[in-house]
């Protein structure tokens, strides 16, 4: 993935209901994760448009999963499950020894799909946030 693919993936991840942020604010973060991530950022492309994306991102100790998305016209054609495998992958040759990713409560209808790639829900810890801007 490069930045060139914002606006395409920004459209994917409203398209899919990611819950995304601002334009700005997807963009900036998209800027600074594929900046510190260059590896492990992808996106799947069919005719020229993008139909699925992942951002995996490694913070010096685990990895983390965000904006696996696919477009709902190439869903269960095994395009996820590619972008998932190819950044564990990336995360794994950069010392991840585990993945975390987050699953909003409007959205659990993907969690068969985690759940089936070996993700568990992890019980001993809360999400907790503070916005800063």
């Amino acid at each position: 993935m490069t930045i060139k693919d914002f606006l395409q993936a920004y459209c994917l991840w409203e398209k899919t209901k990611l819950g995304v942020k601002s334009i700005e604010v997807e963009k900036k973060e998209l800027e600074q994760m594929i900046q510190l991530n260059p590896n492990s950022c992808f996106v799947v492309e069919q005719d020229n448009k993008i139909i699925g994306t992942i951002l995996g991102v490694f913070n010096g100790r685990r990895g983390c999963i965000y904006h696996l998305a696919v477009d709902p016209d190439y869903q269960h054609k095994g395009y996820g499950s590619a972008l998932l495998n190819k950044a564990e992958e990336a995360l794994k040759k950069v010392g991840a020894g585990a993945v975390l990713l987050w699953v909003d409560h409007v959205n659990l209808k993907v969690l068969p799909f985690y759940l089936g790639k070996k993700y568990a829900v992890y019980n001993d810890a809360l999400l907790l946030r503070k916005v800063l801007s």
